[in-house]
């Protein structure tokens, strides 16, 4: 992973988990926006190709670039997981600023659920192979606190054919703050080069 693409992600994280709350003036605002939509200019005249993948079409920067996980992405809280394939069970942390809150210090129950799935679409391809959401379902037990360090928990319960079931939970201090259930379906690398060949098509030109 390039040190200065995570470096920048994680300015950019700090600058949006602040703007919300900055009182900065107007003026101070209009010229740090010119600056980054120069930025963006730049950025946009310099597009790379995603690093090739020895499993997977298109995955090949997934660790880099994911919206969970992904410490070059800078709307990524970032999560961290770490699988364990002999115990098949992921386990890992987490923790989102003021620009995940919904309610006031609480974090936004679709950021919860989002953080659950990736947790449990990792843990559900330990059996063999990667595997794609089919059924998601969230209990939210208590408030998840913004700002605070949340451990993460799935495993594997069973796995049939295509279809592995999988369970999880965020804890706070201990405390259970949502659990979730999954079914997730098993796929072969023929539809990751399905959905890659998709998105290059949709990808500007130039």
């Amino acid at each position: 992973m390039s040190a200065a693409r995570e470096a920048l992600a994680r300015s950019l994280r700090a600058l949006l988990d602040g703007l919300g709350a900055t009182g900065a003036p107007d003026a101070e605002l209009a010229a740090l926006t010119a600056q980054i939509d120069a930025a963006s200019e730049r950025f946009a005249r310099t597009r790379r190709e995603r690093p090739a993948s020895a499993a997977l079409a298109g995955m090949g920067d997934f660790a880099e670039r994911g919206p969970i996980c992904g410490r070059a992405n800078p709307i990524a809280p970032p999560a961290e997981l770490a699988p364990d394939r002999s115990a098949q069970t992921v386990r890992g942390s987490v923790t989102f600023g003021d620009a995940f809150e919904g309610a006031p210090g609480i974090v936004h129950g679709g950021f919860v659920a989002a953080v659950l799935d990736e947790a449990l679409g990792m843990v559900a391809a330990l059996p063999g192979t990667p595997a794609m959401t089919g059924e998601l379902k969230v209990r939210f037990k208590r408030p998840t606190p913004t700002r605070t360090r949340l451990e993460i928990r799935a495993q594997v319960d069973e796995a049939r054919g295509r279809r592995v079931l999988v369970s999880g939970e965020l804890l706070a201090g201990g405390l259970v703050t949502a659990a979730a259930t999954g079914l997730f379906v098993a796929v072969g690398s023929a539809k990751f080069d399905e959905l890659d060949g998709i998105r290059r098509e949709r990808q500007p030109a130039g």
